[in-house]
């Protein structure tokens, strides 16, 4: 009781500093946060992870002093002033020791432009992204360019993360950039994907390692200095007005540039692959495989996807069987790809190759026919050698034969009747049989239909009595089906980015809270259950996914 009388008669004494006090639109500046406590700290955990600095103000933790079993603490921020002129506000956040949490009043910047101040003489990053309109699934090619000044050279940068709902982001390649007029710099590329529909803010966070003087890269002239952008950019989805029956996802500029054959002179039935490479700039990892039918020359098998090692190149692999000898043309390849610079559509096709295939045809039979215009007289009598045989008279090859001919034995049609409609049956059993066996795609899609239809009824029924869990799992198992079924994928390994690739225009926050309800109770027990608001919305994706399979 004693001790926590004294810990509730604690004060904390909280003061900071800024250098410079009053800073230009983008000059780098120091924040200083001195803790004076009653009571010992100790250890400080998470300093950065509370502190939320305004719009376009970048700010890192630099240095922290904590002494052994002191009540003093000293915290120093490095970071860089807004662009925008007038007074900006860090908002209060809470510093967390090992013995009490500490709070932080509110902190205020000032800047304006009358601050003398060269923006040459430091080392700054600029942020590279087009300003357009971009679309959903696309492949945007951005880069941070960090510049010396007169007085720094950028050394070296890390930590480029980016925390923007409804954008992927991927960092691709850092590499030394030519000096410029104003010194050494660097330049930092990276890949993003917008995922959802919408206007949203973009933000970039950052380091780079300036360093002063003519010195090396390791004394101790060297510091780091944060950088962050914010960025309002609106995301729509592909228009679907005029968009071609072969568009498959491509966003970009493509180019078609062949196809290839493993074996120029195949034999009938011999398999053989065909290769269609595409080439172009685009979200080429996001592009579905172009879809070949079979005809009467060739049998087609899915595409089997492979990437070659150059990023901006795209393979496409089919088997193809074929039915006929000679000269035959490959089946062709399309597809379509929109370009989001033009805003329009263009199409592409692969020049198909031809290919001389040996070997035989499948036996087929030559139909004999008379003609029923001439005369009966005219039929010619076949000439045999034997005697026509008398009418009445029996056989001597079997004793006790009856007498007449065979078809005058009662059941002789009736019997060859059924004998022939069993071998038309097996003839088409085994067609339908070998077809199957050849597409086996057919049989995947009929099942996941099956199993979409069983999920629909099943989810319908949890919706009834209000089992929310029971309704996100039928509509899980729906959705993993189908899309398997057009992936050629197992049904449990599918996840709501294999959802999005096969329904690009899918809700991905409605998908992420959709397989969580329907996964959570794998790692804690189930909670509540009861209605979902959005159970419509999930079911109209369900049967959306079931109308394209």
């Amino acid at each position: 009781m004693l001790c926590l009388g004294l810990l509730a008669r604690a004060e904390d004494r909280v003061s900071w500093e800024i250098t410079p006090r009053v800073t230009a639109p983008g000059q780098p500046f120091r924040l200083q946060i001195m803790v004076e406590s009653d009571v010992v700290l100790g250890g400080a955990q998470f300093i950065s992870r509370e502190i939320k600095p305004p719009r376009g103000m970048a700010l890192r933790l630099s240095g922290q002093l904590i002494r052994p079993g002191s009540n003093e603490a000293t915290f120093n921020f490095s970071g860089v002033a807004p662009e925008q002129n007038g007074e900006h506000v860090i908002p209060s956040f809470t510093l967390r020791f090992t013995r009490k949490a500490v709070v932080v009043p509110e902190i205020r910047l000032r800047v304006s432009d009358q601050v003398a101040y060269r923006r040459e003489t430091q080392a700054r990053a600029e942020l590279v992204l087009p300003d357009r309109v971009f679309y959903v699934g696309e492949l945007i090619r951005g880069a941070i360019r960090m510049r010396g000044g007169e007085d720094e050279a950028v050394v070296a940068s890390y930590g480029l993360e980016s925390l923007a709902e409804g954008f992927s982001m991927t960092v691709t390649a850092e590499r030394q950039a030519m000096p410029d007029a104003l010194g050494q710099g660097l330049q930092t590329t990276f890949d993003l994907t917008p995922l959802r529909e919408g206007e949203g803010e973009f933000s970039l966070n950052g380091i780079m390692l300036v360093q002063s003087g003519e010195s090396g890269v390791f004394s101790q002239n060297g510091r780091d200095r944060p950088f962050a952008f914010r960025r309002r950019l609106t995301v729509a989805h592909v228009p679907e007005r005029g968009r071609p029956p072969e568009w498959n996802g491509a966003i970009g500029r493509f180019v078609a540039e062949g196809l290839q054959v493993s074996k120029d002179n195949p034999e009938v039935g011999e398999p053989i692959r065909l290769r269609a490479i595409l080439t172009g700039e685009g979200n080429l990892d996001r592009i579905l495989p172009p879809e070949l039918r079979g005809d009467e020359t060739w049998d087609v098998l899915p595409a089997n996807e492979r990437r070659r090692r150059a990023e901006d190149q795209r393979m496409f692999v089919y088997t193809l069987v074929p039915r006929l000898p000679g000269r035959l043309r490959t089946p062709a390849v399309r597809l379509a790809a929109f370009d989001p610079a033009t805003k329009t559509f263009s199409k592409l096709e692969f020049a198909p190759l031809e290919i001389t295939v040996t070997g035989n045809a499948p036996a087929q039979v030559d139909l004999v026919t008379a003609d029923p215009a001439a005369p009966a007289a005219t039929t010619l009598k076949p000439v045999t050698g034997l005697a026509a045989p008398q009418p009445g008279r029996s056989p001597g090859l079997f004793a006790g034969s009856p007498q007449g001919t065979l078809g005058d034995a009662a059941g002789f049609w009736s019997a060859n009747a059924v004998a022939l409609g069993l071998v038309v049956v097996a003839t088409a059993v085994t067609g339908v049989l070998g077809y199957l066996a050849a597409h086996p795609e057919i049989r995947r899609r009929r099942r996941a239909r099956a199993v979409m239809r069983a999920a629909l009824a099943e989810a319908a029924a949890c919706q009834d009595r209000r089992d929310a869990h029971g309704f996100a799992v039928a509509v899980v198992r729906g959705l993993q089906a189908g899309v398997a079924a057009r992936l050629a994928a197992e049904e449990q390994a599918m996840t709501q980015s294999d959802v999005e690739r096969v329904l690009p225009g899918a809700d991905r926050a409605r998908l992420d809270r959709l397989f969580l309800r329907a996964h959570a109770d794998r790692f804690a027990p189930a909670g509540p259950r009861g209605a979902d608001d959005g159970a419509a919305e999930d079911l109209a994706l369900l049967r959306q996914l079931l109308s394209l399979s």
